[in-house]
């Protein structure tokens, strides 16, 4: 696509209009909408054809642009009010305490960085289901996949991330008995 190529593009378009459909549809629950906003990706894709060999990842890429173009409309349309996500994950968790905020950012950081290291299609999938709140069934639908598929990459996301969870938190715990060692330690010194 990326050297002119409409035979390409057409294929392309055919191979994945339906998937960027359903996800349309996800969002705007409209069949006119949804074609329109999918058309609208689609024809900014064909102009934007020469940038294409520096996304490293398309299906993402594509995926995103689709759902951005749904948010865009459904903002402008004033049905649904737009949370910015460091907004959100800061609503969610509200600390007194500076170090537990430290505490609630680091364990941020390490769970984004162990979705981040799933597999393409594990992190796609895990991203849906929990981002987006789409339930298996969407999410298989939307991929063209069986469901049973997106359980078992879910399972293997929710494994990994235990794993990260279980080093974080007995780091963590280490980290406090020293801590609680080491202020034990002074207060018996008397400093």
């Amino acid at each position: 696509m990326a050297a002119d190529d409409s035979e390409a593009f057409k294929q392309f378009f055919h191979q994945l209009y339906p998937r960027f459909y359903r996800l349309a549809f996800y969002y705007v629950k409209s069949d006119v909408l949804s074609e329109e906003l999918v058309s609208d990706v689609f024809m900014k894709l064909w102009n934007n054809r020469k940038n294409l060999p520096e996304i490293t990842r398309l299906d993402f890429y594509f995926f995103q642009s689709v759902k951005n173009q749904a948010f865009t409309y459904l903002k402008k349309e004033a049905k649904v009010s737009v949370i910015d996500n460091d907004t959100l994950k800061s609503s969610r968790i509200e600390y007194n305490q500076p170090e537990n905020i430290l505490i609630a950012s680091e364990l941020a950081d390490k769970i984004e960085a162990s979705i981040s290291q799933l597999p393409d299609k594990c992190e796609m999938i895990f991203r849906l289901v929990r981002e987006e709140g789409m339930s298996y069934k969407a999410v298989a639908e939307l991929l063209d996949i069986a469901p049973k598929t997106v359980e078992n990459q879910m399972h293997i996301a929710l494994k990994k991330l235990k794993v990260t969870l279980d080093e974080y938190q007995h780091a963590h715990v280490e980290f406090s008995s020293v801590s609680i060692w080491l202020l034990l330690l002074l207060l018996h010194a008397g400093i």
